[in-house]
């Protein structure tokens, strides 16, 4: 994780942008699977963050999973944010129902911090988009 950490660092550093907010102090749930309003039942009814990623490579014997973020955002209630993806409508509810996908969330009280938060991984994931893709 320590290494994560850095890499994330370096890459915000490469970009110009040095966050207000101290990253690693967000408390994120681990990644679960998010393929139905059944599975976000249990994220709590505060305001915080959540990200959504899609499983690109499968983990298998000796291998980790590897998810591709696909998208963040910021809520005043995670658990309604959560449940309304799976809404007629959605943007992402057909993505979300193929199986592939993960969530994880982070409490975050503070408006302040959370648009600081939210400002961070936004900048983060187009640097990251930005970067070119290896074959």
């Amino acid at each position: 994780m320590e290494s994560l950490t850095r890499l994330v660092n370096e890459s915000l550093a490469d970009h110009g942008y040095e966050p207000k907010l101290d990253h690693r102090r967000l408390q994120w749930s681990k990644w679960f699977r998010c393929e139905s309003s059944f599975s976000v039942l249990l994220a709590p009814c505060q305001p915080g963050i959540f990200a959504l990623g899609e499983e690109i490579v499968a983990g298998g014997a000796g291998s980790k999973r590897m998810l591709a973020l696909f998208h963040i955002a910021e809520t005043g209630d995670i658990s309604m944010a959560m449940g309304s993806l799976f809404l007629p409508g959605s943007l992402f509810r057909e993505r979300l129902e193929s199986g592939r996908c993960f969530t994880r969330y982070a409490v975050i009280e503070n408006a302040t911090e959370r648009a600081q938060a939210i400002t961070a991984l936004q900048q983060w994931m187009q640097s990251s988009a930005e970067l070119p893709q290896v074959a």
